[in-house]
């Protein structure tokens, strides 16, 4: 039997849309339509599978294109690692996936920034070459 360890992350999914929402004089967004939200859900969600999918096929270039060169991710030892750190160790295997299921709990538009609160599921996760499947709030 695998040991599942389940590691809680408070990581902040948030996307930056180009979402044409007029500014009033104040500062403040005008209300995002509902229908609108609906669509930014969708967008989300479809973004989130293709980083899933980068992440389970090891596709270094598309995870290159997806990270800032600043990415900063903690892993579940709770270390700093960057994005140069974080794509040598998918390329060497230390870090992989068989499988990442999300799931939204909640989500927020407000003008032309998007939030999106839920957990993600992990299944024949290693890091630093470490078992490590599991459930995580992402």
């Amino acid at each position: 039997m695998k040991m599942r360890t389940t590691l809680i992350l408070a990581i902040g999914f948030v996307s930056l849309l180009c979402l044409t929402t007029p500014q009033k004089a104040t500062g403040q967004t005008t209300p995002v339509s509902e229908n609108k939200t609906s669509s930014v859900k969708q967008d989300l969600e479809k973004r989130f599978r293709e980083y899933a999918d980068a992440l389970t096929k090891r596709d270094l270039a598309t995870l290159d294109q997806i990270w800032t060169d600043d990415y900063v991710f903690i892993n579940p030892r709770g270390e700093l690692v960057t994005k140069s750190q974080r794509l040598s160790n998918l390329k060497a295997g230390a870090t992989e996936f068989q499988a990442i299921s999300p799931k939204s709990e909640k989500m927020e538009v407000h003008g032309n920034v998007a939030l999106d609160v839920g957990t993600v599921t992990l299944e024949g996760t290693k890091y630093g070459g470490k078992e490590s499947s599991g459930s995580r709030v992402r």
